[in-house]
């Protein structure tokens, strides 16, 4: 019981004075009606789980089956599909361009479309063409007149209309096709509608229902389908529809990987013409539409923004940018022009979408918690109702409930880390689940801290202090008569939390969830995002005797890592490995070996933890860190072989350093002076974090030096062989591939047949390289193949030159790192790499 000298807290002046008790309570705000908000989430999640994929069918009438769901509204009007099922897991990214995108910026949108095909993104594309059309019109001397955004189509704009859309998808077509991508228009035959209000808007349809034979024959056999905005009625007329309201009815039935709005002004602007950066629709979207600048299109796009979204997943978005900023939406956390997304959602246990690994996930590293859990008794009562557990869509807060009497008492608060509790984001989603019910917590002497406390009172109607056990108390909907008796309940709750109660010590937290470990080695990737990454993982999963067990990004933590790499035959979800935690998953998920594939100067503290522990796995660190250091053995298998199988510590050699090493190695003696080095790399060798290196526009027709004296894979190079060298380094406009010319000055005249049989002699029976006797390597060539090609010999007495060409993705990375993994777990050299050869 809370004695009579506990202290009092009055926030409010509204507040009734208990009169039996000398309890003074305070309350931040009026009680709130229960509204559950968990059916909605349900009715989502139930209507869309799954992401698009696809199977390849071989008969010429390849159909893709959709599943007919209903949903609320939609019931009698609108039957969309759940899933496309199509190939070879193609991974839909929904693409909607503007009519002044095809206009003004052609040439940018067909860079972007292809770059979204190589990185393995297989683009749907609907467009418009708004100007053109009102060109059209005021040619013919028609007006053209809008409602509420929408288009007033009569008989004589539908003609135009028609003849319009058709020109514009002939130019993206041809425009794709003349850059090397199959593509098909489509510019009727997808779209099922009825008219919408035929005396206000004319030949105007509102879509009913989406037709897929057509898409699934482009996805099926590898073309781009470029989609025009025009329906037609069961009975065959053609009726004009909104280019986003199209492009949104698609993106309901197929649950693309992405929705991206290419347009000119690079996002959607406010009052003052400025791009706004992020919109949430659950929270901003009332406000938005009372604004006096949102009218016309922009109250059309907003309104059609929230339809979809209400509808598709929680993690949803939809982002509005330009041709040209397209690789910086994709690869950078701020990304570009304007993301618009439904906002934080909670999900509970009961939820269809809840996911059992990723909460766990959330209990393993919340900062709130430091014990290791018995996670198989956390799955039996979460599963039997005795806690109920909710988070947040992004796994990154949530919150354990016991049920008593009425009331929810909120066991223990998760928090990915503290900076999560900060923020104001998970204020509102607090405040919005403690809306819907009672819930009480108690804040304990040891979680005082101004942080919790002010986050505490930010998202509590009310609390009371108890002088007694110098416990706070906190509640939400509590009604005043009721407050004496649950706060006396409260403060004889245990203080033991539920996750204390099943801690297992220093046991492992994964015993019971974990698969036991099979014959396979198990590998991790840190840094499992990217060119690199992918194709690591790519040969990893290739590989049959290596299983990756763990593949770690910040960025994509929780995501599912197919999200990422879609040819992947995976289950695993990315996790966030930090240095302070990646020994705990060594252990718990028996990993052999990781590829660090992080930035310069980010891995050190990995190494440190793991040298600090009882965990010794192989180490093959992608990055410069440790290619100076002696500690570690440099992994050029070629010629280091030997060694390699002898060490666990790594250092995967730089790209251009592989091909200069390589090409000076055998005359590495011979040198009068150091020999020059000239290199031409694609721009994925800037890495995908946008850059002056990787701008397509900037690259375009051009090519761009850069550091140009002390690079790091001059210094590399010149350490390995213990003598120095000259290197001038470029970016092209190709996306993968290097080419190196490399020039030396020798101590004696050589003959062209004796420079070859130098080479030949040195590199005999080695697969991965390969000497051209007569032809000049070519970067075109090489790309994509997992070799070395030295060749271009040309020798005037004493001077040597030679044109070395290597993929910078895979025998400059991927490929030699996974040698190196190979050769130190005593597995063959090329297992998985020889299988593409």
């Amino acid at each position: 019981m809370i004695k009579n000298s506990n202290k009092i807290i009055n926030l409010t002046k509204n507040l009734k004075t208990l009169n039996k008790t000398s309890y003074k309570c305070f309350s931040t705000g009026s009680s709130v009606s229960t509204n559950n908000i968990y059916n909605q989430i349900k009715k989502i999640d139930e209507f869309v789980n799954k992401k698009p994929s696809v199977t390849r069918v071989i008969s010429s009438g390849a159909q893709v089956n959709f599943n007919e769901n209903k949903i609320g509204a939609q019931a009698t009007a609108n039957i969309y599909s759940k899933n496309v099922k199509i190939g070879e897991k193609k991974q839909i990214v929904l693409v909607k361009i503007g009519g002044g995108v095809i206009e003004s910026d052609l040439s940018s949108l067909i860079n972007s479309l292809n770059f979204l095909r190589k990185i393995g993104l297989f683009p749907i594309v609907v467009h418009g063409g708004g100007p053109q059309l009102n060109a059209e019109l005021e040619a013919a001397g028609e007006t053209a007149e809008y409602v509420e955004g929408l288009r007033v189509t009569p008989p004589s704009v539908l003609a135009i209309a028609q003849r319009v859309f058709l020109r514009e998808n002939l130019k993206i077509v041809e425009a794709l096709e003349s850059s090397g991508t199959k593509a098909r228009p489509i510019t009727q035959g997808v779209y099922q509608a009825t008219p919408l209000d035929p005396q206000l808007y004319g030949f105007v349809g509102n879509v009913t229902k989406i037709h897929t034979n057509a898409l699934a024959s482009c996805i099926t056999n590898d073309y781009v389908p470029v989609i025009s905005s025009l329906a037609m009625t069961p009975e065959g007329q053609v009726l004009n529809i909104n280019a986003d309201v199209a492009a949104l009815e698609l993106a309901k039935s197929i649950n693309p990987l992405k929705i991206l709005f290419i347009n000119t002004t690079a996002g959607m602007k406010d009052g003052d013409g400025k791009v706004m950066q992020h919109i949430r629709l659950d929270e901003q979207y009332d406000g938005l539409m009372k604004q006096p600048w949102v009218k016309h299109g922009t109250k059309l796009k907003l309104k059609e923004f929230k339809s979809c979204l209400d509808v598709l997943p929680p993690s949803t978005s939809i982002t509005i940018t330009s041709p040209d900023l397209l690789m910086k939406e994709l690869f950078s956390k701020k990304g570009s022009g304007t993301t618009v997304e439904r906002g934080e959602v909670m999900l509970s246990s009961e939820s269809s979408s809840f996911e059992e690994s990723k909460f766990f996930a959330l209990v393993e590293k919340s900062s709130t918690h430091k014990n290791r859990i018995d996670f198989q008794q956390l799955k039996n009562d979460i599963s039997k109702g005795s806690i109920k557990v909710y988070v947040n869509n992004y796994y990154t807060a949530g919150l354990i409930v016991r049920k008593v009497k009425n009331y929810n008492f909120v066991d223990q608060f998760l928090f990915f880390n503290s900076a999560v509790q900060s923020t104001e984001d998970s204020e509102s989603i607090f405040k919005k689940l403690f809306a819907t019910d009672k819930f009480v917590w108690k804040q304990s002497p040891s979680e005082e801290s101004d942080l919790v406390t002010d986050w505490f009172k930010k998202v509590a109607q009310g609390y009371s202090f108890n002088a007694k056990t110098n416990e706070k108390i906190y509640w939400t909907n509590i009604e005043t008569n009721e407050i004496e008796s649950v706060l006396n309940e409260v403060s004889n709750q245990s203080s033991n939390t539920y996750l204390n109660s099943i801690s297992k010590g220093g046991a492992s937290a994964s015993d019971k969830v974990l698969p036991d470990k099979s014959r396979k080695y198990r590998v991790g990737l840190i840094g499992a995002r990217g060119f690199t990454g992918g194709n690591l993982v790519r040969l990893i999963d290739n590989h049959k005797q290596l299983e990756l067990a763990v593949a770690s990004s910040s960025t994509n933590f929780g995501k599912p890592v197919t999200t990422e790499f879609p040819s992947l035959k995976s289950d695993l979800k990315f996790e966030n490995v930090k240095p302070e935690n990646v020994d705990i998953f060594t252990r718990d998920h028996g990993i052999d070996g990781w590829f660090l594939a992080l930035p310069d100067k980010i891995s050190a503290p990995y190494v440190e933890t793991l040298e600090k522990s009882n965990e010794r796995p192989v180490l093959v660190d992608l990055s410069s860190d440790h290619r100076f250091d002696d500690k570690w053995t440099y992994g050029q298998p070629e010629t280091n072989r030997a060694i390699i199988k002898e060490s666990k510590l790594i250092a995967n050699p730089g790209c251009y350093a592989t091909g200069m090493f390589l090409t000076l190695k055998p005359f590495i003696g011979d040198l009068v002076s150091p020999p020059s080095c000239f290199g031409i790399s694609g721009y994925s060798g800037a890495g995908s974090k946008p850059s002056d290196k990787n701008d397509l526009n900037r690259l375009s027709n051009n090519i761009l030096p850069y550091k140009l004296v002390n690079h790091t894979h001059e210094l590399e190079v010149g350490h390995q062989l213990g003598s120095p060298i000259f290197f001038m380094p470029h970016v092209g406009q190709f996306f993968q591939g290097i080419t190196l010319t490399i020039s030396m000055e020798l101590k004696y005249p050589l003959t062209k047949e004796q420079v070859i049989q130098r080479y030949q002699k040195y590199y005999h029976n080695e697969p991965l390289i390969k000497i051209d006797k007569d032809g000049i390597p070519e970067v075109k060539a090489n790309s994509g193949k997992h070799t070395v090609t030295i060749g271009g010999f040309a020798v005037n007495g004493n001077h040597l030159v030679v044109v070395t060409t290597l993929d910078n993705l895979l025998k400059g990375a991927a490929t030699q790192a996974l040698q190196n993994l190979n050769l130190t777990l005593g597995l063959p050299e090329l297992s998985s790499i020889e299988d593409e050869l």
